[in-house]
């Protein structure tokens, strides 16, 4: 009881609030997803993926405060589905059916100044770019081209005062990058593994402690200038591969991997301004560890967005100026750097459609999206796209070849 405070108080909140007050703004969605693979494979992987997922979320206003809750349930058909029915913590190795997705209340001390506490998204990045801001945030990589963002459980505080903006997160419980199911066509280590070897995972507990992070805005005449400085564990993990402990079968080498989480501490800048219909944004970030495997890292990204009328188009170029000291592909965040980022999104009167185009440009592997909805009425809607990674398995994108799919899906709103 005494290792999760935060969630269990605030589950005991929300039953509070929500009986004592009228009923809030409900709404979610249902929907029904399908994947189809060309490239064949074993193992793990079969041709033909489903997903099923509901999604409800109640939203209520209390006097100036704000309480959101959301409920998540999903059927995979893959092994990523994980054994546990609801794991709140979001801390188990695979997906679990239902999952907190928001549980956060919102309380202004101040005209100026905001506290949540509870569970909710956290971004400080271009969801479509690459952002070292963003690189101690955990992810759910069960499907790799989704890039999913966790919420973590965690206090914030925000606030304004003049042309300075700040805000402070603590976050006092690891939630850690969950990741496909090693040896599966969505595992990003696929180009490493020869094809006699079977990596068997066990299930590693990620340690308590979280992370704190600091940041700070302001508006210069034309100019928006920021810093940040954070530290703590670093959510996504390091793989250990027990080559010592492997067993010989007669399907081949079985080799048992485990995960490991270390202390990384980063500081970063950020400089944006408005130059005619363009946004142009610059970052940098140091990032460092005493762990031999990570290492440090000095990355740097440049973007550049134009609206089009209903549409965005965003490049990004990111890189890291320090080699690391192992395969970056091991690193996971770090896996597709250096990189171009292209990425152009837009509604139309009938639905919206997206496409991406991302280039690694150490191995000159590659990554394209492209996906189209369609409003068939108010309620319902039509999703229809594929992803087609190419080029070396020794970069981030082409580690997944064998992942190329197109993809179907069917929602229905609320």
């Amino acid at each position: 009881m005494n290792r999760f405070p935060l969630p269990i108080c605030l589950i005991l909140l929300l039953l509070l609030l929500s009986s004592q007050a009228v009923a809030g703004e409900l709404s979610g969605y249902a929907q029904v997803k399908g994947f189809v693979y060309p490239e064949r494979t074993g193992g793990h992987s079969p041709s033909a993926d489903g997903w099923g997922t509901l999604f409800n979320k109640w939203e209520q206003r209390i006097g100036d405060a704000q309480l959101t809750a959301s409920l998540r349930g999903e059927w995979l058909s893959t092994d990523d589905r994980g054994g546990r029915l609801f794991d709140p913590m979001d801390r188990h190795i695979r997906r679990p059916p239902f999952s907190v997705q928001d549980l956060w209340l919102r309380l202004p001390l101040s005209n100026d100044v905001d506290l949540q506490l509870g569970r909710f998204q956290l971004g400080w990045g271009k969801t479509d770019g690459y952002s070292p801001a963003d690189a101690f945030l955990p992810r759910d990589l069960t499907d790799p081209f989704a890039d999913e963002k966790l919420p973590p459980w965690a206090v914030r505080l925000s606030g304004q005062r003049g042309s300075v903006r700040y805000e402070a997160v603590g976050s006092p419980v690891t939630t850690p990058w969950r990741l496909p199911v090693l040896g599966s066509r969505t595992a990003p280590l696929n180009g490493e593994i020869p094809g006699n070897v079977t990596l068997q995972e066990r299930d590693s507990s990620p340690p308590v402690p979280g992370f704190g992070a600091i940041r700070v805005l302001a508006t210069l005449d034309q100019w928006d200038v920021g810093g940040w400085v954070r530290a703590g564990i670093r959510p996504a993990p390091l793989l250990e591969f027990q080559v010592d402990q492997a067993l010989e079968t007669v399907d081949g080498l079985v080799i048992p991997v485990e995960r490991r989480y270390v202390e990384e501490e980063g500081v970063g800048i950020e400089l944006s301004r408005v130059v005619g219909s363009w946004v142009i944004r610059g970052e940098v970030a140091g990032l460092f560890s005493r762990d031999r495997e990570l290492g440090n890292a000095v990355i740097g990204a440049l973007s550049a967005e134009k609206g089009f009328g209903d549409g965005t188009l965003l490049m990004t170029l990111a890189g890291n100026a320090i080699d690391p000291p192992v395969d970056e592909i091991l690193l996971f965040d770090r896996a597709i750097l250096p990189a171009l980022i292209t990425a152009w999104t837009r509604t139309e009167e009938w639905g919206e459609w997206k496409a991406v185009w991302s280039v690694g440009l150490k191995h000159g592997d590659g990554l394209v999206k492209a996906e189209i909805s369609y409003n068939l009425t108010d309620v319902w809607k039509l999703t229809v796209g594929g992803e087609a990674p190419y080029g070396s398995g020794q970069g981030g994108f082409g580690a997944l070849d064998a992942a190329r799919r197109l993809h179907m899906a069917v929602r229905r709103s609320w």
